[in-house]
This record gives structure tokens, C-alpha cells and sequence, in this order.
């Protein structure tokens, strides 16, 4: 929260100099956004009476359509949850704690979709992905990374490894390993082509390159980048990369004090 300086102007003709005051005990407030990575399952229709009808997909095959954020005691309004799209923000309290998300209409004491532990402080992203023991949506795994200015600043891309081993990243020049379930940020100049490559060593060969690719922003632009295991129906490569760029947050401004007025 930004602090501004309110000039008004009284009726004597004085001017006088109102300055917000923040309660020292207030708390930032800060939020935290869901993306769900996976494959969608493939679209079937049939015709009735000569006309196309979109199947519903079979159940568990996707997320849930919204889910309803629970911190202890309060809950936010429901958010919606789209494979590979960021939701938008809910307000999360500061402090570790649990964070629950509930299928809507289900009772309150009954087991919630996803429970997970929120960091202590800052803006945070929850990536979702099918339960590989269950092989469906009906209970998700988790993994949070710092959002906001933090979790990946202007002309930067944060690469997340959700894939279950760890992978060799080839970027621009330089080569590293990511291992399972971490992430790392890197630069990008905006406007370039950066070589983007995944390799990965398994029984069948010590390097299988997985994915080729390049990755380019604008000015001002931030950049997720989610390697995750295919889970669609008998798919060629076993890993998938998710490739996300949206405008970056700005830094929170600094309070505003009025100036002092001059000795006399």
C-alpha cells in the first residue's frame, strides 16, 4: 500500500497538510494465483438429431472449473482454474499457515482438493498438476514458487522442473541441471531469441533431448516457463513444456512524507 500526501484547503484560507498515517499494526497484503499444467483430454462429440454436441470430458480428466480458497476460517470468493492459464489473484493472510482448496459445495469438514502450506511471507504461485498415483484430477500435487516482483521480474523468465527427474537445461549458452521440484530465474533482453533446449538422461540413453525450442519477450515482460511430465493419452514425449509471458509487477511504491517546512 502506497501512503499519499492529501493537500486541503480550509475555509480560512490556510492551507493545511494532511498526512495518511499507517497503523503499525497493519500487514501488507499479499496474494497468491493458481496455475494448473497438464494435457486436456481429447475433444469427442456426437450428433443427435443432426447436430454436433460437445461431450463433457470424462470425470477427473481436468482440474476442477473453480475452486474455493480456505485459510482457517476465511474463504475467498471462488476462483476459476483453466489448464495451462494463470488464475487470477485472491488475498491470502500473511504468515505460514494452511491453505485449502475446496471443491465448491463440498462440506466443511470434508477432505479438500488440494492442502497446502502458504510461505510466511510475499506473493505466491501454486502450480497444480494430476496426481500420478491416481492418474486423475480428483486430488492434484502441488508446488509453490514466489510470485510478484519477486517470482519473476521484468525481462526475466522463471523455469520451473515439475517433471519427475531432474533435467539439463540448455539456455542461450550456458548449460545446467534442474533438478526435480526447483525452479531458477534467468535474464532476457527484450526482443531477443534465446535457444532454449531440455535434455534428459534415462536407461535408453544419457542424453535425450526432450525439447528444442527458443524463448523471446518484450520490454517489460516476465516469463513462466513450466516443464512438466505429459500426461494425455499415449503421448510421443514424455515431458511438455508450458510457456507463459505476461506484464511484470512493479515494485510497491515507498510511503510519501510531506516535506518539512522551512525553520523561521
Amino acid at each position: 500500500m502506497s501512503f499519499r500526501a492529501i493537500l486541503l484547503t480550509p475555509a480560512c484560507g490556510l492551507l493545511t497538510l494532511l498526512t495518511v498515517v499507517a497503523d503499525p499494526e497493519s500487514k501488507p497484503v499479499r496474494h497468491a494465483r493458481f496455475l494448473a499444467v497438464g494435457d486436456s483430454p481429447p475433444f469427442r462429440q456426437e450428433i443427435r438429431d443432426g447436430v454436433r454436441y460437445e461431450i463433457d470430458p470424462p470425470p477427473d480428466s481436468i482440474p476442477p472449473r473453480e475452486v474455493l480458497p480456505v485459510c482457517g476460517n476465511e474463504s475467498a470468493t471462488p476462483v476459476a482454474i483453466h489448464l495451462g492459464r494463470i488464475s487470477a489473484p485472491v488475498t491470502v493472510p500473511q504468515g505460514a499457515g494452511t491453505l485449502d482448496l475446496r471443491r465448491p459445495g463440498t462440506a466443511p469438514g470434508a477432505e479438500p482438493w488440494v492442502r497446502l502450506t502458504r510461505p510466511e511471507t510475499g506473493d505466491f504461485l501454486v502450480l497444480l498438476w494430476r496426481n500420478r498415483t491416481q492418474g486423475s484430477w480428483k486430488y492434484a500435487t502441488s508446488l509453490i514458487v514466489p510470485d510478484g516482483p519477486a517470482g519473476a521480474a521484468a525481462d526475466t523468465a522463471r523455469i520451473v522442473n515439475l517433471f519427475p527427474l531432474a533435467v539439463r537445461i540448455n539456455w542461450g549458452r550456458e548449460s545446467l541441471i534442474l533438478p526435480a521440484g526447483k525452479s531458477i530465474q534467468r535474464s532476457i533482453s527484450p526482443g531477443a531469441d534465446i535457444p532454449f533446449q531440455i535434455v534428459v538422461s534415462d536407461s535408453s540413453s544419457p542424453t535425450k533431448r526432450y525439447f528444442s525450442s527458443s524463448v523471446t519477450q518484450n520490454h517489460g515482460e516476465r516469463g513462466w516457463i513450466t516443464i512438466y511430465r505429459a500426461d494425455g493419452e499415449a503421448p510421443r514425449r514424455p515431458l511438455k513444456v508450458a510457456m507463459l509471458r505476461e506484464p511484470a509487477p512493479s515494485e510497491p511504491s515507498p510511503p510519501e512524507h510531506p516535506k518539512k517546512p522551512p525553520a523561521k
